[in-house]
């Protein structure tokens, strides 16, 4: 069996690469990314049975044919709301199940309209299975599935904005994409529009994060848990970053237009705002060195080193169960890059092994039990689930 690493150089790619070999050494992986020399790097660094090849996320046809070349696609090329779509086609094209950890809610919406053609392709696509979606997700379905009746569902997130490894520029377009304009939540029982960081909340998660205050963003949950979690009235998702002061600086370039994807005139040149605003954030380190050394050196006496790689998840459920109001809550964290990659390379290895079966376009809680899902996961990132519930219940 053969599994292709669609951008796997890359930041989260490379993670996913490191843990299929470590989780399935007889798999054979093909590392698939745009930049061939960081491709090769990383394969001759696993070793086992994975090679590497050039592929254009650009290119339809050349995607086609390299994915003809597997069994199965794992993919982390973003930003999703430009390539989600484009990549899942190019699966149907080839006829081959994929999983991705697309990030965006309007490009999952897209996404999940492909379900007829999956169908008639006869692959298993799985939208969004990294962290957040997905481990999330996961979470809610596990605590959905023990009451009789589930009213809200509140997702949320907090990440690292200072992680060395984070070098490209998809996660900055990835956050302000999210932050930038009306976003869609779930209230009453309608899919509405709100203005995105228009709601914040503070939510407990684990430590050394703490308590920590997020705002409602632009993320698939919402869009996809009343779609498999039926009678649910109200779903959220709440996410921000740390050091609060990239927060705040993210909110201002929100608020000047510098997360929009309007074409601004800079020197002759028509350039996306999102993109100045992008660049910008990147090229701190050498703009202001010692801003961002006072900033790192911030996070690291307040969080210790989890603070420089660190994400942590929550997940409230709120519902009944045998005529008595029930609530469940979920918490876990890790670095970034694993805890991003490795609910993707469960996935992966499930359709690889024959473990999937259906086809079409799903979300994780649409398709995979979350039973044997974090059987697996917590081998490697621990899962706390605590029930607040009447004795007995």
């Amino acid at each position: 069996m053969k599994i292709l690493a669609l951008g796997g150089a890359g930041h989260i790619g490379s993670g996913g690469v490191r843990e299929l070999v470590k989780k399935a050494p007889d798999m054979e992986v093909i590392v698939a990314d745009y930049h061939l020399d960081k491709a090769q790097m990383l394969a001759a660094e696993v070793g086992g049975k994975t090679t590497a090849i050039q592929v254009d996320a650009n290119d339809m046809g050349n995607m086609v044919k390299a994915m003809q070349q597997a069994d199965v696609v794992l993919n982390t090329v973003g930003p999703y709301y430009v390539y989600g779509e484009r990549i899942v086609k190019a699966a149907i094209e080839a006829k081959k199940h994929l999983v991705d950890v697309c990030d965006d809610g309007d490009a999952t919406e897209k996404i999940l309209a492909l379900d007829g053609e999956a169908r008639k392709a006869g692959i298993c696509v799985i939208v969004g299975l990294g962290a957040t979606p997905g481990i999330t997700n996961l979470m809610a379905r596990s605590g959905a599935d023990k009451l009789d009746r589930v009213d809200a569902i509140d997702t949320a997130w907090a990440w690292t904005a200072i992680d060395p490894k984070m070098t490209g520029s998809g996660i900055v377009e990835h956050y302000f994409h999210a932050i930038d304009g009306d976003i869609i939540t779930y209230r009453d029982g309608q899919w509405v529009p709100i203005p995105a960081m228009s709601v914040t909340k503070a939510f407990n998660f684990i430590d050394p994060i703490g308590t920590f205050e997020v705002s409602q963003v632009g993320h698939p949950e919402p869009i996809t848990l009343p779609r498999y979690i039926k009678g649910v009235r109200d779903v959220t998702n709440y996410g921000g970053i740390w050091p609060t002061k990239f927060s705040e600086m993210a909110k201002v370039f929100k608020e000047i237009g510098l997360s929009k994807t309007t074409e601004i005139d800079v020197r002759g040149r028509s350039i996306p705002a999102r993109a100045v605003g992008t660049d910008i954030i990147l090229g701190l380190p050498m703009l202001s060195e010692d801003f961002v050394q006072s900033l790192i050196d911030t996070v690291v006496t307040e969080y210790g080193e989890f603070g420089i790689e660190g994400v942590v998840l929550r997940v409230d459920v709120h519902g009944e169960k045998n005529g008595s109001p029930v609530h469940f809550s979920y918490n876990c964290g890790s670095n970034a890059d694993l805890l991003t990659s490795l609910p993707s390379v469960l996935g992966a290895l499930m359709l690889a092994r024959g473990e999937i079966k259906t086809s079409g376009v799903f979300a994780p809680e649409g398709v995979i039990d979350p039973k044997v899902f974090f059987r697996e996961l917590i081998k490697d990132i621990p899962v706390r689930e605590i029930i607040d519930a009447p004795i007995g219940v």
